[in-house]
């Protein structure tokens, strides 16, 4: 049946089903389960719990390999523009060099889920993280195998390769996560968003200290290290770990017996509306870090240094992490996932008109003011990240998830191949800003987020109508059985 848009998980459903099998009713639209259901009051307390002692070397291994990850992807911004510069790259190859990453964990997408089918996900994981860690290895010392002018596209085909290990590793951890951790899905996500922010925050400032040190073999070695001392306890409980026959999926007739899972199987409202939502976010997201600077140049101060640049930036990237945790948990229990998504779209959108900033609100550069309106716009687009990002990867779990591994493992990958999307995308997005103004082209991103939220009030408006369509079909339809019964005692005359 069709359910609430923006409901919670936990609860009965509202109605129960209008028309039986044997009695054929109206062709509905309908969604997957989107609640627990009763299912899960049944389950072992301890499964409803996160930490608890027999998953502490799990998560402290899952959060260490999510930490240098993270930091894998910022450690080389300080010192590689100055390493590629003295080996000949000019600005474009620079850019290039840093996008290869992410341009390649969005093609890897198609292999990563085959190899987790094929492989298992423990060998795929591990196949995936090795490539990640050893070429991270293979990174710092490269300016040892080859000349100079070689070394930059070394340099390309390395991240490229990273990134493909880490498209791979990625896919199956989060596989195996949205499985193994299925009841607190969002909240072990909220948390591990936290995590990997905070690898994206300190990467910049560890990466400058330990090139400092030993230049640019110790910060990257020392994070492969890192990386690699995460797997064995990973690997195990990968490999010992059972998941439980999925109880909300139904009964076993529901499950398709055909091995082969078709995009259009994967394919419904949630799955749908989540992939909008990272997509929007994500290029959001990656739009900002390339134009703060000079934006900031033109409407704070014309001599603003980098070292507040960084600060102001932080804001936004301090939140995320501060709040993804909040968001996790919040999506579980009050707002459901596409109730907290919605929240995080509204802020975003109010994020950048502010951003821009609106003509409308007649704004004077270099004024306290000015200074209060960018700052609550880096306040609202990190909080909004937060609430965005983190409910869309459960949610197209949870509604694929009787399908079995093969599409959550599906899922997992095209999550990650649509936020590096949406990351990469944004940089170009920036560009326009050379064909309009600044302010024009935020306004653009925001007409964008408001789109997205006619679009799911809409849905969630006709979702209302119809169930009540088929709650008042039910309703003449036992009144008139009532009706039936009753004139067939009255007597003739």
């Amino acid at each position: 049946m069709i359910k609430r848009l923006f409901r919670g998980r936990g609860g009965k459903e509202a109605d129960e089903e209008p028309f039986s099998a044997a009695s054929p009713g109206p062709t509905v639209l309908t969604t997957p389960n989107l609640g627990n259901g009763d299912d899960d009051d049944d389950r072992d307390d301890l499964a409803q719990r996160l930490f608890t002692r027999e998953n502490t070397r799990t998560l402290a291994a899952f959060f260490m390999f999510i930490f240098s990850s993270g930091a894998f992807m910022s450690i080389i911004t300080p010192f590689l523009p100055l390493e590629l510069a003295r080996c000949g790259a000019d600005s474009a190859l620079v850019g290039l060099v840093f996008s290869a990453y992410p341009l390649s964990n969005l093609l890897a997408v198609p292999v990563s889920t085959r190899l987790c089918s094929a492989l298992g996900r423990p060998r795929a994981f591990i196949l995936g993280a090795s490539i990640e860690a050893l070429f991270g290895i293979a990174f710092g010392y490269a300016h040892a195998l080859v000349p100079a002018a070689a070394l930059k596209w070394l340099y390309l085909c390395i991240r490229f390769v990273q990134g493909l290990g880490s498209s791979i590793a990625y896919t199956a951890l989060i596989g195996w996560v949205s499985e193994t951790f299925r009841d607190r899905l969002a909240t072990l996500l909220g948390f591990q968003e936290a995590v990997g922010g905070i690898g994206l925050i300190l990467g910049p400032s560890l990466g400058g200290l330990l090139y400092g040190l030993g230049g640019v073999p110790l910060p990257l070695v020392t994070f492969s290290v890192i990386v690699l001392v995460s797997l064995p306890p990973l690997f195990l409980a990968m490999s010992s770990e059972r998941v439980e026959p999925d109880l909300m999926a139904g009964d076993a007739d529901s499950t398709s017996s055909d091995p082969e899972i078709s995009v259009s199987d994967l394919v419904n409202v949630s799955t749908a509306n989540s992939t909008s939502v990272t997509l929007i976010a994500a290029i959001g997201f990656g739009f900002v870090a390339p134009v703060a600077a000079p934006h900031f140049q033109q409407v704070l101060s014309p001599k603003i240094s980098p070292g507040e640049v960084g600060l102001l930036l932080a804001i936004p990237a301090l939140l995320y992490a501060v709040l993804s945790p909040v968001s996790g948990m919040l999506s579980e229990t009050w707002f459901g996932y596409k109730g907290t998504m919605a929240s995080g779209i509204t802020c975003l959108l109010l994020g950048f008109l502010l951003f821009g900033p609106l003509q409308l609100l007649g704004l004077e550069p270099y004024t306290k003011s000015m200074w209060l309106d960018q700052v609550v716009s880096l306040v609202l687009l990190g909080s909004g990240a937060a609430f965005a990002f983190v409910p869309a990867l459960p949610d197209m779990q949870l509604s694929v998830r009787h399908l079995g591994p093969d599409a959550t493992n599906a899922i997992a990958g095209f999550f990650n191949g649509m936020y590096c999307l949406g990351e990469a995308t944004g940089p170009l997005v920036a560009g326009l800003k050379d064909f309009i103004s600044f302010d024009r082209v935020c306004l653009i991103i925001s007409f964008v987020h408001a789109a997205y939220l006619a679009v799911a009030a809409y849905w969630c408006v006709s979702a209302w109508l119809c169930r009540s369509a088929i709650r008042k079909a039910k309703g003449h339809k036992d009144a008139d059985g009532e009706e039936d019964r009753s004139g067939a005692r009255a007597p003739l005359l």
